[in-house]
């Protein structure tokens, strides 16, 4: 199975200010040009494949995008909450200066296991995002259970990051600091035994 991870376009938000779960609107001057890059690049990387399935985190900046990338290949959107972007609870919608930072210095300190007052832990979007992974070879949607089958998801940064280093048996905060661009695409090659081999990575 290949899984295809897309990061959404650009959100209409302040670059200093900490959003996750927020369901923030598109940035809409960039959001065509960026739209129609990811899918240049999409079908350059399938190479004539067609993917069984387009997944998306409801949140719509992943959303918008993942509706463009489902019509032009005849799919439907299969919509999974555990693709939603990191919760940071109290933080969420702050300016980062505005933040305790006794509290950020305890995220810094433990950054798998810190959960922000009322969100999520890394390690939490690491589970959620691996047990989605998990079901569509187990439990593929549709019946999709294709050696060769391709799923795409339009989904957001940390949740890319956290489960590439599941995935490739890393650990959890090892892929965090590598850079994954607005529209990057990260390809993984999943065995039959659970095995992934990264292909590409902010392509």
């Amino acid at each position: 199975m290949d899984l295809i991870l897309v990061r959404h376009p650009p959100p209409d938000v302040a670059s200093n200010v900490c959003y996750g779960r927020t369901d923030l609107p598109v940035d809409v001057s960039r959001f065509d040009a960026s739209v129609s890059s990811m899918q240049t690049r999409l079908v350059a990387l399938l190479n004539g494949r067609t993917p069984v399935a387009i997944h998306s985190s409801p949140l719509q900046r992943a959303r918008r995008a993942a509706d463009v990338l489902a019509a032009s290949f005849g799919l439907r959107v299969t919509q999974d909450t555990r693709l939603a972007e990191m919760d940071f609870g109290a933080w969420e919608m702050r300016s980062w200066d505005a933040i305790d930072r006794h509290d950020l210095e305890a995220w810094a300190n433990d950054v798998s296991g810190f959960s922000p007052p009322g969100g999520e832990s890394a390690r939490d979007i690491a589970v959620r995002v691996d047990a989605w992974a998990r079901g569509l070879r187990t439990d593929p949607p549709d019946g999709h259970a294709e050696k060769n089958a391709v799923h795409v998801a339009v989904a957001h940064a940390g949740p890319i990051r956290l489960h590439t280093a599941t995935a490739l048996r890393l650990p959890t905060t090892a892929c965090l600091s590598w850079t994954l661009d607005f529209g990057g695409i990260c390809h993984l090659r999943i065995a039959d035994d659970g095995q992934a081999r990264l292909i590409r990575w902010n392509g």
